[in-house]
């Protein structure tokens, strides 16, 4: 289907492009050349803070409004010069689509949420009504249109924030790792939308660490390093490259098959232990609501068991529940012989959740580092790892989302706690911090420390798990 709301010619066209953030002494984004023909789709690729995010926030407008810089050189969306257009204006040409999509909703109902940019624009309630139905068959969202944003799985959440871009009518969409959370049903209907989106003749730009699901939709990609663009290649190009070199490129794997089938294998043969966290029929609550009951799980120390299962099963449930934010009402949870009751938990146990930002409290990197710790000493082996030396003086909130996400993870490798939980902690990670990560999880492995990994990562849990519990749960 042909949205009535494509329109005119799109191309995006970068020159000598140089971007240098107000407070930043080395540039974030250099683009020699790039162009971008309506209706393609070029992919974002490299490490961790190598300019793929900076060049999304030129393209759709947030850098300098809300991210002061200097800007030098040509870059053209549509017919738009960006050094003359304002925010406003580049609003009408591009959408856009965060990582984490709850940090661009304004309302509680996903209706109200689809149609507040066509409000914001000004159009008719007869136009909207037009687009809505569009949107609500292209995106098969009738069972969601009454719901509350807050009842929704993060799978869920994500197709509303495509869909609420796309209610806006631009011809170009940008994405900011649109997968980054969700199992592999939830991917695969982001690949379903995509592609539809890029059926409709859009122009879509997607930075990404996981690669594999968009080999059917690729036009090009382009390769960051260091905030510099080295290399922008033709689909066929790219993936004719080995899988060593994307390797030494730090990209992630581009085929999942075989990690998916060692979680699979490593799920299907999961035997309880002897001793160690023992839990008999234990409650799950979400947010107060019962849930379900584990009947049994007994694990030692000295292992990572994965814990996998569909968006909405009830894994962030189980660690919250586990952890003691649910209350005593779970029911026992005993380690190492020991009874722990909700209030004692915290101080055996270290949980990283998904949105990092609910747990930083302290005014300083390092403070939150220190925090909770019986020594001020921090393992600098640690804060390289995960590129955390030069960031001791930051505010924890002046880091982008990756960042924070790394300082939580480093936080907890440091804490003196010895059951682990770490909630989606690749969501943000390249390839290097993703194997940093494995390399750290052994080593607490090693301490006698029992890590629970919640994760849709197939490669990560292929990588360093002994175990894999799959929640089967289906409800929330």
């Amino acid at each position: 289907m042909v949205s009535q709301f494509s329109h005119s010619e799109i191309q995006v066209e970068a020159r000598s492009l140089r971007l240098r953030y107000a407070h930043g002494e080395k540039l974030a984004c250099q683009v020699e050349e790039l162009h971008l023909a309506r209706g393609q789709c070029l992919i974002l690729c490299g490490p961790s803070g190598s300019g793929k995010s900076s060049l999304l926030h030129l393209i759709n407008g947030l850098v300098p409004e809300y991210y002061p810089g200097e800007i030098e050189g040509s870059l053209r969306i549509g017919q738009l010069s960006y050094q003359e257009a304002s925010v406003e204006r580049l609003a009408k040409q591009v959408a856009s689509v965060f990582q984490n999509p709850t940090t661009q909703f304004f309302h509680q109902e996903v209706l109200q949420e689809l149609v507040f940019p066509c409000e914001n624009q000004g159009m008719t309630h007869g136009a909207i009504s037009e687009r809505l139905a569009e949107i609500t068959e292209v995106f098969r969202l009738e069972q969601l249109l009454q719901q509350n944003l807050e009842h929704l799985s993060g799978g869920q959440k994500q197709v509303v924030a495509i869909a609420t871009a796309a209610m806006q009518g631009t011809d170009i969409m940008v994405f900011d790792e649109p997968t980054a959370n969700l199992d592999a049903i939830g991917v695969k209907r982001v690949q379903e939308l995509l592609l539809a989106l890029k059926k409709q003749g859009k122009t879509l730009i997607i930075a990404e660490h996981r690669l594999a699901y968009l080999t059917e939709i690729a036009d090009f990609y382009a390769y960051f390093y260091e905030g510099q663009l080295l290399e922008q290649l033709p689909a066929p190009d790219f993936m004719a490259y080995s899988e060593e070199k994307r390797a030494e490129w730090g990209l992630r794997t581009t085929d999942l098959i075989p990690y998916q089938a060692r979680v699979k294998d490593l799920a299907h043969v999961f035997t309880n232990d002897q001793a160690g966290l023992e839990l008999h029929q234990f409650r799950v609550y979400h947010h107060g609501d019962y849930l379900y009951q584990l009947d049994q799980l007994v694990l030692a120390p000295g292992q990572v068991v994965g814990l996998i299962g569909a968006n909405g099963s009830g894994k962030t449930s189980f660690a919250r529940s586990l952890v003691g934010l649910e209350g005593d009402k779970t029911g026992p949870v005993n380690w190492k012989g020991q009874v722990l009751h909700a209030r004692k938990r915290l101080a055996k146990m270290a949980y990283v959740m998904q949105d990092v930002r609910q747990q930083l409290v302290t005014e300083q990197v390092e403070k939150e580092l220190s925090l909770g710790r019986a020594s001020d000493k921090l393992d600098y082996e640690v804060l390289r790892a995960f590129r955390l030396t030069q960031l001791l003086d930051r505010h924890p909130m002046s880091l982008s989302l990756g960042e924070q996400q790394r300082l939580m993870i480093a936080a907890s490798l440091l804490s003196d706690k010895e059951i682990i939980i770490l909630d989606e902690p690749s969501s943000g990670l390249d390839r290097e911090q993703m194997e940093q990560l494995a390399t750290q999880l052994q080593y607490l492995k090693a301490k006698g420390k029992l890590v629970l990994l919640i994760s849709h990562d197939d490669e990560l849990l292929a990588r360093v798990c002994d175990k894999v519990v799959n929640i089967r749960y289906e409800g929330v």
